[in-house]
């Protein structure tokens, strides 16, 4: 009732006017009508306005991993312990309790955008493991399956860390919550460990490093963080790309059109029959040759020396087609580690990751990157090879999707190796303080090469370099380093 007769007395007021005013609030209400027709939302002229950043479904997945330059696998079981919470169930041994809250190289998945019901998030690893995800997700051979999970604005977390744990900031972090049956979060979890061999070489140079690539893949945005004189500063190499080998292409022999087709063999020819007889002899000369051997009477080949000969020559030859790439040194005093970590912000930001996932990566690189005792090389994978080694799948597929995989390859600083034989030198020493010293040493050393180790090799060359009243306590801390610098010697030992 009360519109009415607001309606009515607006109809008595606007018929009052003089004819001249009721032109004018006509015109101007027309134009403000037809404005309103042109820019409903004021974002242009006529049509839809364009989509915001808000609008749009954006997924990112960075991976950090840890390898070895001398180890096979990306983030091995032995090169780092979890520091996950215990709800995430790793197959990792757990770390001290005075390490659990350091970070630990994860792989980390974020949404960003406009609410999302029913998405499925499909991660696969054909040539590795996994350890650890969250949320709880459906496990298959060779893939993780996150199915049905719901995005939302806001949720109740199924788990909240405390305060002081290095993943408490990724739960306040601006970033969609994901919610499957029974477990919430605002982000997914993986730790996977996948088969990769590092093929890099470095060497000093003048004013940085020499670095070659002997795989196919480049290496993209390629640092070295080597220790400076000044405690807990280092100075910084870096180049933006290092190629690798490139794939020869050879051309299939031409056929000849005129090829005779393979004519039938008869059995029972007298052909055939020799050929059996020959076969038959070889066998049997064969087995009486291993009969020899066991007793004595024989020598045994040395197959297995040659062999690694023959895979070292290989390798050897394939690191002398890997072009050598100067990597300068961007600054010639050191960096602190703020310092530092601000070039790999600015790469990562540049990449189009969000605050949430840099700051989760440069927690990571602080911790591992950073060493003391050696030069750490950091470089980031091609998108191709990410995708083949770690296949990751979105349905329905999101208007933008992000991947960055981070390497930290330990073990490859030319400098390290040559203090390792130095301090193996010095275990022979006639002083046994310096034995000691140099024993101690080397077992801290030994810490992160664990994984790569077989002990029962290791004991060999153990008792043949070194005396052989050394204690099994000593032995067990020690013989990583041994592999590391004997890695041939110990793979020709039975």
């Amino acid at each position: 009732m009360k519109q009415y007769l607001k309606f009515n007395q607006h109809i008595q007021y606007t018929f009052g006017l003089s004819n001249d005013r009721r032109r004018v609030r006509a015109l101007t209400g027309a134009i403000m009508g037809l404005l309103w027709l042109l820019c409903p939302l004021g974002n242009g002229w006529a049509g839809e306005p364009e989509a915001s950043p808000s609008s749009k479904l954006i997924v990112r997945d960075v991976s950090v991993f840890l390898v070895s330059a001398h180890g096979k696998k990306l983030n091995d079981t032995a090169l780092f312990r979890s520091t996950t919470p215990g709800y995430m169930q790793s197959r990792r041994l757990s770390a001290d309790a005075s390490e659990s809250d350091k970070p630990a190289p994860l792989g980390l998945i974020t949404f960003e955008g406009p609410a999302t019901k029913d998405i499925d998030v499909l991660l696969e690893f054909p040539s590795g493991r996994f350890l650890a995800h969250w949320p709880s997700a459906r496990i298959q051979s060779k893939r993780i399956y996150w199915r049905s999970q719901n995005l939302l604005k806001e949720s109740p977390l199924s788990m909240q860390l405390s305060e002081s744990h290095w993943l408490s900031p990724l739960q306040k972090a601006d970033r969609l919550y994901v919610k499957g049956i029974d477990k919430c979060d605002r982000f997914i979890l993986y730790d996977v460990e996948l088969n990769h061999n590092p093929r890099i070489t470095m060497t000093h140079a003048e004013n940085g490093f020499q670095v070659q690539n002997a795989d196919t893949y480049p290496l993209k945005d390629l640092t070295i963080m080597q220790p400076a004189g000044e405690k807990d500063h280092w100075k910084v190499a870096a180049i933006e790309q290092v190629p690798g080998i490139k794939k020869e292409n050879k051309k299939p022999e031409a056929k000849s059109d005129q090829t005779e087709k393979a004519k039938p063999v008869d059995p029972l020819s007298e052909e055939s029959l020799n050929k059996k007889k020959k076969e038959a002899q070889a066998k049997a000369l064969q087995a009486l040759g291993k009969q020899l051997q066991a007793a004595g009477a024989l020598p045994k080949l040395a197959e297995s020396a040659t062999k690694p000969a023959e895979k070292k020559a290989a390798a050897a030859a394939t690191a002398s087609k890997a072009p050598a790439v100067l990597v300068p040194y961007i600054e010639s005093a050191g960096l602190s580690q703020a310092e530092t970590l601000e070039i790999w912000r600015k790469q990562l930001t540049d990449l189009g990751l969000g605050t949430p996932e840099v700051e989760h990566v440069l927690r990571i690189l602080g911790e591992h990157a950073l060493r003391s005792d050696q030069a750490t090389v950091i470089y980031r994978l091609d998108e191709s090879y990410l995708d083949k080694i770690m296949p990751l799948e979105i349905t329905p597929f999101p208007d933008v999707v992000r991947r960055t995989g981070i390497v930290i390859l330990l073990d490859a600083d030319p400098a390290l190796l040559k203090r390792i034989d130095g301090l193996i030198a010095q275990l022979g020493n006639q002083s046994w303080e310096k034995r000691e010293a140099a024993q101690k040493k080397l077992e801290e050393y030994g810490k992160p090469r664990r994984h790569n180790c077989r002990k029962r090799r290791a004991i060999k060359i153990w008792k043949s370099y070194f005396a052989p009243n050394r204690s099994w306590e000593r032995l067990n801390r020690l013989y990583p380093v041994l592999l590391l610098r004997h890695p041939d010697h110990l793979d020709r030992v039975s």
